[in-house]
């Protein structure tokens, strides 16, 4: 069964202390009382377009417990919020409005720098199914003595990130490695529209002649019977660029741009014994994090880098800092040359390494 877990960047908390006050760059988000903040609430929001189905078997919102006031347990709900609201703008006095759910957990003391979590299952098949717009959520706690903190992406240690973990079944036909590996291609384009909307987009088609489609991406376009879209489409001045997703040899987010850690990849699946297995998982293990690379796909497009991410079907190449990441779909590999040295491991990237793709039409990315 599939997991995908989903960063959630976008969190806030309101305070009746500061009606007026903003707290989106606190590391925490205060849900209940004290004296200091009065009465806080939590909100967040969350990108839920890398999830490729409509209903999920299961859906956990989990959250770090950095501090907790009284000795009894504090309950904290979530609620589904019914509005609009920007968690970088957001106030007490501007606070959405929330309908209630019958997701909550009880945070004891005991819970004190552990990851708790939330099933919030019901809430989130509500929102896939368009059930309800996704707005937001709210976490409250109502006993009106105790409060909790969770930790935020501001706290910038990553285990203690917000994250919603969720679980669903696939078709028969998604769990082939190379099925997988298109459905993994179609997730982060997803994302990539999503997250750079306003870049110039560079992709890099397979073929016997160079090719690379330059706009800004538009849609991934899905059919009426589809599972997930098959079409990547980038406007340039006005008209649509249309790549299917098996043509794509490289996606390149453009000049000055950096590798966003929000971005999430599908769990694979056991694949089944076949030769897309064997080859899909063979260039999954050949090439560990930190690996210095040379790529070709055919023989006019090349792309050399450090391997920044590995997951199966897609590989990321960046230099240490994540600076012009340039995604390569695994598919469309015609070979590479790797340089292993001991600094290839996943503790740490070689900080001297610079990313280039070209094709042999002269097209630069950098």
């Amino acid at each position: 069964m599939p997991t995908i877990t989903v960063n959630i960047p976008h969190t806030t908390f309101i305070s009746s202390a500061q009606p007026n006050s903003n707290m989106s760059f606190y590391p925490v988000m205060y849900i209940g009382t004290d004296a200091t903040y009065q009465n806080s609430k939590g909100l967040l929001q969350i990108d839920l377009s890398s999830i490729p189905v409509t209903a999920v078997d299961s859906a956990y919102l989990k959250f770090a417990v950095i501090s907790k006031t009284g000795a009894a347990a504090s309950p904290v709900a979530v609620q589904r919020v019914t509005e609009p609201f920007d968690t970088s703008t957001v106030t007490y006095n501007t606070a959405p409005a929330y309908a209630a759910t019958a997701s909550q957990i009880n945070v004891s003391s005991s819970d004190l720098y552990t990851i708790i979590q939330i099933n919030v299952t019901a809430l989130i098949n509500s929102l896939l199914a368009g059930t309800y717009p996704n707005y937001g959520i709210a976490l409250t706690n109502s006993d009106g003595t105790t409060a909790v903190q969770f930790a935020t992406n501001n706290i910038v240690y990553e285990p203690y990130f917000p994250t919603l973990t969720v679980e669903y079944t696939i078709t028969p036909e998604e769990t082939t490695a190379i099925c997988f590996s298109y459905h993994q291609l179609a997730n982060i384009i997803t994302q990539i529209i999503a997250l750079y909307p306003a870049n110039t987009i560079t992709v890099y088609t397979k073929g016997f002649t160079a090719s690379s489609v330059t706009g800004t991406p538009y849609q991934l376009y899905t059919s009426s019977v589809g599972t997930y879209g098959g079409i990547f489409i980038l406007l340039e001045n006005g008209k649509q660029q249309a790549i299917p997703l098996n043509s794509i040899a490289a996606i390149y987010t453009g000049d000055g741009t950096t590798y966003n850690q929000s971005i999430s990849y599908l769990t694979a699946p056991v694949f089944p014994s076949g030769c897309d297995t064997n080859i899909i998982t063979a260039i999954h293990d050949y090439l560990p994090v930190s690996t210095e690379v040379q790529m070709y796909a055919g023989s006019n497009i090349s792309a050399s880098g450090l391997i920044y991410k590995n997951e199966y079907g897609i590989l990321v190449l960046s230099d240490a800092d994540g600076n012009t990441p340039v995604f390569v779909p695994v598919m469309n590999i015609t070979a590479f040359v790797p340089t292993f040295t001991d600094s290839a491991k996943s503790d740490g990237l070689p900080q001297k390494a610079t990313i280039s793709i070209k094709s042999v039409d002269g097209y630069p990315s950098k």
